[in-house]
C-alpha cells in the first residue's frame, strides 16, 4: 500500500524570516513594557510569527479605544526598518507610525445646522465651529469654510473673493471681466449657497454653561441629541496639531460635509482643487506620523498616551457628524 509522506512535527508551518522574528521579538518585548498589552489583546493562538501577532495586539487596542464608528474610518500603519547605520554609529530598527482617515463620502448637513440656528441662535455656527476646530486636531472634514478657503487657492489668488483674479487676467476691459466672471466660481456662490455664518465670521460660539441650560430644557430629542455630541466634543482636550512642519498640501480629508442636495458647488471646487494639487504632486495624505526606535518603550508608551484621547475625540466627533447627517430635519 502507499503511505503519504508525514511532516515531521518539528517543521513549522510557516516559514518566517530570522531577521523579521527577531524585529517582532524585539517589538513585542517593546509592547509589553509600554503596559497596554493584556490577555483580551492577545490572539487565541498566538503564531511564530511574532510581528503578525503584535499586529492582531495593535488592532485590538485600537478597535478597543475607538469602538464602535458609524461615520469616520481612522486608519493606522506600522513599518518597520531594519537595523542601520547613521554617521558612522549603528542604529537599532526602528518603527514608523502612519496614520489617517479614509473618506465616508459626501454628507449633508445644512438642513440640520440650519434648523439649530433658528431654534436657538448661533447654535449652528457653534456646532460648525467646534466641528471644524476638533475636526483639525484629529482626523479633517471638509466644511463649508475650508472649500472657501480651496477656492481662493485654485481661483482667487489667495484672496478673499475674485477680483484680484479679474484684474490680473483682465484690467479693466470690462467685456472681459464680465466674461471670465460668468464661467468661474465666484464669492457671490458661495454667497448663495451657504448662509454667512457657516463661512465663518465674527460671532462668538455659544458657551458650554448656556449649551448645557438649553439641553436641560430642551423637548426636542434632535436638538438635545446634538447638543449632548457636542458636549462630549468639547469635553476632551487635545493639543493643538502644528501642520506646519509638514511639506505640501493636506488632501487627506475624512469626509465632505455638502449644504444640500443642490449643493453642487462644493463638489465642483473640491474637483479642481484636487486636480490642481495632484498635478503639482506636493501633497500628503496622513494626518500624523512618528519614527520611533523598535526598543524605546517609554517614547512608545507616550504615543498609546497621547492617542487615548484622539481615540475620545475621533469617536465623540463621529457622533456629532452622524447626529447631523441622520434623521429628518425638515420637520419644524
Amino acid at each position: 500500500m502507499f503511505q503519504l509522506p508525514v511532516v515531521d512535527p518539528c517543521i513549522p508551518c510557516a516559514l518566517v524570516p530570522q531577521a523579521s522574528r527577531r524585529r517582532g521579538a524585539l517589538l513585542a518585548r517593546t509592547l509589553l513594557r509600554t503596559g497596554i498589552v493584556d490577555a483580551a489583546l492577545m490572539p487565541a493562538r498566538p503564531g511564530p510569527d511574532h510581528l503578525r501577532n503584535c499586529q492582531t495586539v495593535l488592532e485590538g487596542w485600537v478597535r478597543r479605544e475607538l469602538g464602535a464608528l458609524r461615520m469616520l474610518r481612522p486608519y493606522f500603519a506600522m513599518n518597520l526598518r531594519e537595523a542601520g547605520s547613521d554617521a558612522g554609529h549603528a542604529v537599532g530598527p526602528s518603527c514608523t507610525i502612519e496614520w489617517g482617515g479614509e473618506s465616508f463620502g459626501v454628507r449633508w448637513v445644512g438642513p440640520a445646522l440650519e434648523f439649530l440656528e433658528r431654534h436657538q441662535p448661533r447654535l449652528g455656527r457653534t456646532v460648525l465651529h467646534v466641528l471644524e476646530r476638533q475636526a483639525f486636531r484629529t482626523l479633517p472634514i471638509y466644511t463649508p469654510a475650508i472649500v472657501m478657503e480651496c477656492a481662493s487657492d485654485v481661483y482667487w489668488y489667495g484672496e478673499s473673493d475674485e477680483d484680484m483674479a479679474l484684474e490680473e487676467a483682465c484690467g479693466d476691459d470690462a467685456d472681459e471681466r464680465k466674461a471670465m466672471r460668468d464661467n468661474m466660481v465666484t464669492r457671490a456662490m458661495f454667497d448663495s449657497t451657504f448662509p454667512g455664518w457657516a463661512l465663518g465670521g465674527r460671532s462668538r460660539p455659544v458657551g458650554r454653561r448656556t449649551l448645557q441650560r438649553i439641553a436641560e430644557s430642551e423637548s426636542d430629542h434632535r436638538v438635545a441629541n446634538v447638543i449632548e455630541s457636542l458636549m462630549s466634543v468639547l469635553g476632551v482636550e487635545l493639543p493643538t496639531y502644528d501642520w506646519s512642519f509638514r511639506e505640501g498640501r493636506f488632501v487627506g480629508f475624512s469626509g465632505v460635509l455638502a449644504w444640500g442636495r443642490e449643493d453642487e458647488l462644493t463638489g465642483r471646487v473640491l474637483d479642481d482643487y484636487e486636480q490642481m494639487v495632484s498635478e503639482s504632486g506636493d501633497y500628503f495624505e496622513t494626518c500624523g506620523e512618528l519614527t520611533i526606535a523598535v526598543e524605546d518603550h517609554e517614547t512608545f508608551a507616550h504615543w498609546f498616551d497621547a492617542m487615548r484621547p484622539w481615540c475620545r475625540a475621533t469617536r465623540a466627533l463621529d457622533g456629532l457628524i452622524w447626529q447631523l447627517c441622520e434623521g429628518d430635519w425638515s420637520a419644524k
